[in-house]
């Protein structure tokens, strides 16, 4: 009896153990089956990148592309400008001695020509300069006659050659002062012409005269007549507007595009006229500190007064490239995300969504590092819609 409970016992633990091992390998068919992934998800991402328009969306959407091409482009740089007076075209007008304003012969607003009389300025001590000029001159025309006397002297045994040396070395010594005092007189802006009419007239008249150093306006008298005045004081400033310069206050990013020599289109800034056509002169290395910009000298001559310094312009720049690259209109670009994306065309009515690293927007081209082939096409039209076409088609598949 105990032997017939333990066979059943067994037989019933075998039934149990087999029914066990098949719902288990049922179960893991059946897991099997639902990881298994759909054949549009199988695809690669290549094959998820493209695009193909039926010739209903041919006809609706009607995409123009433009052919990509690696060359120097010239582009524009739009940047503002103010207007300062060229170099060597202003003069502050200074007296280099105490006195007292004499005569005043140009006003503000009055054009004068390099060398035109401004001031007359009575001085003392312009006197003394005279007098000391005059006296070196005497002396030295007296000690050139004296050494060439004795010269004529010793060469007949007449006077000893002492005296001779003697006579060498006072000369020497009038020379020397007569071309400091000569010195001194064209140090405050005495004309030689000046200096010789000074050895030749019997009155001295302590008069200074002040010149323009430049051809241009007087903008500014800061002095009156009889007004006295201390030497080094600032008596008037002179101004040539024919000419001058334009600085233009660019970004860093912009400033690294621009070169010497680049074109530059001038404009009032409530128009959008040009009016003056310039270069670049000159690029400062460093930021301006105040406006943290990088200055562009332009030195250009003016248009029937126009522009005048102090006044405010804008300035168009053209410039290229600086080496060979692939640019794209604007309208070519979208992006996905972060990533930048344009569509190329790969046949008819089929595009490619294609990732691209853009190394610069510009107003009109955008600048691409890496993506694009020279030769390909790109769409430039309805790109939106290829876009959403595209996402279209990667839910469709989902």
């Amino acid at each position: 009896m105990k032997n017939k409970i333990t066979a059943l016992l067994l037989f019933g633990i075998t039934v149990l153990f087999f029914s066990c091992g098949s719902e288990s390998k049922k179960d893991s068919g059946e897991v099997s089956q639902q990881t298994e992934l759909p054949p549009s998800l199988k695809t690669e991402d290549v094959g998820n990148n493209l695009i193909q328009l039926s010739d209903k969306e041919q006809s609706e959407l009607t995409i123009k592309t433009v052919q990509v091409t690696n060359n120097f482009i010239d582009y524009s740089v739009v940047a503002p400008g103010v207007v300062f007076q060229a170099p060597n075209h202003a003069s502050i007008i200074s007296t280099p001695i105490n006195g007292q304003i004499h005569e005043v012969y140009k006003f503000e607003g009055s054009w004068v020509k390099r060398g035109d009389v401004l001031f007359e300025i009575q001085s003392l001590e312009f006197g003394n300069l005279v007098s000391e000029y005059l006296q070196a001159f005497a002396e030295e025309r007296f000690q050139t006659n004296r050494l060439t006397r004795l010269k004529q002297l010793v060469e007949e045994t007449i006077t000893s050659a002492n005296e001779l040396e003697r006579a060498t070395a006072e000369f020497d010594r009038a020379t020397a002062s007569s071309r400091a005092a000569y010195s001194r007189l064209k140090a405050v802006g005495v004309s030689d012409h000046e200096i010789n009419l000074f050895t030749k007239g019997e009155n001295i008249d302590p008069v200074l005269k002040i010149y323009s150093p430049i051809d241009g306006v007087v903008e500014k008298n800061f002095v009156e007549l009889g007004q006295s005045v201390n030497a080094l004081e600032n008596l008037s400033r002179v101004l040539d507007t024919r000419e001058v310069l334009i600085r233009a206050y660019l970004s860093p990013d912009d400033a690294r595009l621009i070169t010497v020599g680049d074109s530059v289109a001038v404009s009032k800034r409530e128009k959008q006229e040009n009016l003056l056509n310039a270069r670049i002169t000159s690029i400062n290395p460093g930021l301006d500190e105040s406006s943290r910009s990088v200055i562009a000298n332009i030195v250009v001559p003016t248009s029937a007064g126009w522009p005048k310094p102090g006044e405010n312009v804008r300035l168009s720049i053209v410039t290229s490239s600086q080496k060979e690259t692939i640019a794209i209109p604007v309208e070519a670009l979208t992006y996905d995300g972060n990533q930048a994306i344009v569509f190329v065309q790969k046949g008819n009515g089929i595009y490619e969504k294609r990732p691209i690293e853009v190394s610069e927007i510009r107003d009109q081209y955008v600048f691409v590092n890496s993506g694009l082939k020279n030769g390909e096409d790109v769409a430039v039209s309805n790109v939106f819609s290829l876009k959403a076409l595209s996402r279209f088609d990667i839910i469709a598949e989902e």
